[in-house]
């Protein structure tokens, strides 16, 4: 029997054609699947926002998703939907998930915040010293870039446990911060920012290795993009922090302390 489940929506990552996605991991929030290449597609329980290859469906039918999915099921991209495995999936709208670039952006309070990392303890503890020898070498690989270099990132790829490592959310965060800023922004230099592909596949996980990859896209989940807005805008972020440190086990505290790094490195710098 086909059931057909429209996503309440989907990032707006073009689908190639043709693709065929299988299972790769199933959790409470999000059923992971990838193609041939090691390309991830990601299924959401509403409430827990979007990655960027992200669909997020109703409760209800996230649920009935993950019942019907298996080792064997295969899902065909036709046009804009999935196909295949008893299940039609279509989505009634599709976000755009790229990074703004903003004037300014406010660094955020973390004094307070105790939520632990992945590697380098305590966030406040961490935001405050900077000194933790990951976070002086995510500054020296950015000041590297940034001066024409290409950095060597093999400490930190990888690094850390689950399907993404707490060097590759520290990464992540760092791109975020980086793509925002005025003048870096409109550099077409992010393609040198960290290996291609094929290559951070032999490094990290492959769900780590798309979320990397749109990183350099400039391309970002829905709760980091919203802790941008706050701080371009001069909100309250506390409520945008607070969303984003509940993904994943440390990942938002890991993908937190890389952006806050990079954005301070970047006001040290126009500072002289």
């Amino acid at each position: 029997m086909l059931l057909s489940i429209q996503a309440l929506a989907r990032s707006n990552s073009p689908l190639l054609q043709g693709a065929e996605y299988r299972l790769h991991s199933r959790f409470s929030q999000a059923i992971n699947l990838t193609d041939s290449q090691e390309k991830l597609l990601t299924l959401h329980r509403f409430g827990k926002g979007c990655s960027p290859t992200g669909w997020v469906f109703r409760t209800n039918d996230f649920e009935r998703l993950s019942e019907r999915l298996n080792a064997t099921s295969l899902l065909c991209v036709k046009g804009e939907r999935l196909v295949g495995g008893g299940l039609d999936l279509c989505a009634r709208r599709t976000l755009d998930l790229s990074t703004s670039s903003y004037e300014q952006l406010s660094l955020p309070d973390l004094r307070f915040c105790t939520v632990q990392t992945g590697l380098v303890g305590p966030i406040n503890e961490a935001y405050q010293r900077m000194d933790h020898p990951h976070l002086i070498t995510l500054r020296e690989g950015i000041a590297l870039w940034q001066a024409g270099g290409k950095p060597n990132w093999s400490n930190l790829i990888g690094l850390g446990p689950g399907l993404t490592p707490s060097g590759d959310d520290m990464l992540t965060g760092a791109m975020a911060a980086l793509f925002c800023h005025g003048h870096l922004h409109s550099l077409p230099t992010f393609s040198r920012f960290l290996p291609p592909f094929d290559q951070l596949l032999l490094l990290t996980t492959s769900v780590s290795c798309t979320f990397l990859d749109n990183a350099v896209q400039g391309l970002f989940s829905t709760p980091l993009l919203r802790l941008l807005r706050s701080l371009a805008t001069g909100r309250d972020s506390r409520s945008a922090i607070k969303h984003l440190l509940a993904h994943g086990h440390t990942s938002g505290a890991d993908t937190l302390i890389g952006f806050v790094t990079a954005l301070r490195w970047m006001k040290e710098t126009e500072k002289g």
